[in-house]
């Protein structure tokens, strides 16, 4: 059994397997499988003329009086011992429908695919799903060619062009699909073909894949064969398939999927999302209808997640390029794939925590599907755009909070440039421009950190008014870059005024208020003010260890602050052991690269040069400052901080020692 999605070399297998049987069997016989009535045509001719069965009997199985499955191998069973037979049937996309006995399974071993001594069978299907054959066949799964093997037949195809970069390129763009790499080779190297060398061809696919494939002639041996040998067709036939095996909704599920990221995992927080029902109150209808996806694995046009991605399931770059590009646009938007995927990438959005380390991974398949969503938004109504654009600001912030500070001012300046071109959208501008803000902190840029805030904040105080909780976020931010430029007095009147404001608006245990705590106990303590800072700092790690857990990186940065309080108070056997736990924690949670998880490290060996293990401390601050320089480069002030440190471990003397 020979099974895999459509373009993917399985017949090609097959005729290379009946050629190389010829001489190991009495005969060959290769049967279309594509339909019922061809199949039994071609079935009963070999009972007829090859296995000597009468007429008459033919006739009656022809007519339906007769079992012809049963006809044809109690023949087979008849003939002599030792004159194997090889049967092929290829294009068996539709196994149940035309390969079973009416009521009965394929894998019942009752229809035209059965164990026999005297004949071999081939089978090969798009119908990949071992449940359907059982235990009659083995299954052989064919995947896409390897690049490497995928740029030779590319370049086998077109001898002229030897840059192998190229074709390893166009290779990686078509999948390896042996289908489209035969066509795309074909092409190239015809004489009336307008794109003659792989760079122009690879070009002209990521310009207009659509009317580039439909360049591509068919070769003159299949010229008179079937669509299956058109790339942009190939799959067509996968899904209606599906659509006649009662299967509604499969062709429905596939748009949807092409809407979003070729090749990127579609996480089952996606997956799992539900329709809002119009008009009512009724039950909510699954965006992804089970029995659909099951159709689609079984076909092979979209695969599940490997085990060390997060769960959920992928569709082929190529399948879905051409899935998108073929879907007419449906009456009403709002019913179309492109809201459908919307609607399951906003409800993945609102279970998940962008602060959360442990739902990045998800998150980051978020943004590869909220930018595939983004490159084709210009096509719908406007209010969707901003439904999509309103995602942004969660996006780019947990971009910064991982630590991917290019990609996150990348997906911003992206979506601020989308945003403008729609009007009414300054809301999500400003909420874009806040983590912006906030990454040109990260980077040490402190005086642009604090005019971008400052802009941001006057645009939502106007727009969102004084005490919403994004207008809070903004000038929480604010105090902390007025913080690090030690300017301390500015710093606390803000946070004192915005930690009492979110203590009446949200409560005393809500995130944003504890989170507003952390920050201005640390300002206490950087202004001097160390009982004060130190009372908060308690008040605020116990609340946040009892609601978010010791883990959260909120309150990670709160015991981090609390063992530099202890430090900055002289108690240093507590402090290092207060560093020592969080570190671990850090590290589990964020990883060693992470700039919380340095900061800790750096006070860390700070402390235990205060102690006198200079030793110690040098290995430890050279480990924070090789990772910062790396990170941030050497005229950060971070970076600045560590190389400093570092200096004065060397200049004092050790005494000697370790923790």
């Amino acid at each position: 059994m020979i099974a895999g999605l459509g373009g993917v070399g399985k017949t090609t297998l097959a005729l290379k397997l009946a050629e190389d049987s010829r001489n190991r069997f009495a005969a060959v016989w290769w049967v279309n499988g594509a339909d019922r009535v061809t199949l039994m045509a071609s079935m009963l001719g070999i009972a007829q003329h090859e296995l000597n069965v009468p007429e008459p009997a033919v006739r009656e199985a022809m007519s339906g009086r007769r079992n012809a499955a049963d006809l044809f191998w109690s023949a087979i069973e008849q003939t002599a011992a030792g004159s194997g037979r090889l049967l092929i049937i290829d294009n068996a996309d539709d196994p149940q429908s035309v390969l079973a006995v009416t009521g009965d399974q394929v894998a019942d071993g009752t229809g035209w695919i059965r164990v026999s001594q005297n004949c071999s069978i081939v089978v090969t299907s798009r119908d990949r799903a071992p449940t359907t054959w059982g235990r009659l066949c083995e299954l052989h799964l064919l995947g896409p060619l390897s690049p490497d093997a995928a740029a030779d037949l590319l370049m086998d195809l077109v001898p002229g062009d030897s840059d192998r970069a190229a074709a390893l390129a166009v290779g990686h763009r078509l999948n390896g699909l042996p289908l489209a790499l035969h066509l795309a080779g074909i092409h190239i190297s015809a004489k009336s073909s307008r794109h003659r060398t792989f760079i122009t061809y690879l070009d002209a696919l990521n310009n207009d894949f659509t009317s580039t494939m439909r360049e591509q002639p068919i070769p003159p041996a299949r010229q008179r064969a079937d669509e299956r040998h058109m790339i942009t067709r190939t799959w067509e036939l996968s899904l209606i398939t599906l659509t006649d095996q009662g299967n509604e909704h499969a062709r429905a599920v596939a748009g949807t999927l092409a809407e979003l990221a070729g090749g990127q995992v579609v996480p089952m927080e996606m997956l799992c999302a539900e329709l809002p029902t119009r008009g009512r109150r009724g039950p909510r209808t699954p965006a992804v209808d089970v029995t659909a996806m099951e159709g689609l694995d079984r076909m092979g046009l979209i695969d599940w997640a490997s085990p060390s991605e997060p769960r959920g399931i992928r569709m082929h770059d190529l399948v879905a390029t051409t899935i998108r590009q073929q879907t007419p646009a449906p009456r009403r938007r709002s019913g179309s794939s492109w809201n459908t995927a919307l609607h399951m990438l906003t409800a993945a959005a609102k279970a998940l925590d962008f602060r959360l380390p442990s739902h990045w991974p998800i998150w980051r398949l978020l943004v590869a599907h909220f930018e595939a969503l983004l490159s084709t938004s210009a096509r719908q109504p406007k209010h969707d755009q901003r439904r999509l654009l309103e995602m942004a600001p969660s996006l780019v912030a947990m971009l910064r909070l991982s630590n991917a500070w290019q990609e996150a001012e990348r997906l911003g300046e992206a979506a601020i440039s989308a945003a403008g071109k729609l009007g009414r959208s300054e809301a999500i501008v400003a909420g874009v421009q806040h983590n912006l803000a906030t990454i040109l902190q990260c980077r040490g840029l402190y005086s642009e950190s604090e005019r971008l805030l400052r802009d941001v904040l006057r645009k939502r105080e106007r727009i969102l008014g004084r005490f919403h909780r994004e207008t809070a976020h903004t000038r929480g931010n604010l105090a902390i870059v007025l913080h690090l430029q030690g300017r301390y007095g500015e710093a606390l009147s803000i946070m004192k005024r915005d930690f009492r404001e979110r203590m009446r608006l949200l409560g005393p245990e809500h995130p944003d208020t504890l989170r507003a705590g952390l920050n201005l106990a640390d300002t206490l303590r950087g202004s001097g003010d160390l009982d004060a800072a130190e009372q908060l700092m308690r008040d605020t790690l116990m609340a946040q260890e009892r609601i978010l857990g010791s883990t959260y990186p909120d309150t990670l940065i709160s015991r981090h602050n609390m063992a530099r309080l202890l430090h900055v108070r002289g108690h240093f056997a507590a402090a290092a052991d207060a560093y020592r736990d969080v570190q671990r924690s850090m590290e589990e949670v964020l990883g060693v690269s992470h700039e919380v998880t340095l900061e800790n490290l750096h006070h860390w060996g700070v402390l235990l040069s205060d102690q006198g293990q200079q030793a110690a401390a040098a290995h430890v601050l050279e480990q924070v400052l090789d990772s910062r320089r790396q990170a941030l480069g050497p005229d950060h002030p971070d970076t600045q901080e560590t190389a400093n440190a570092l200096r004065a471990t060397k200049d004092l003397p050790s005494c000697g020692g370790t923790e």
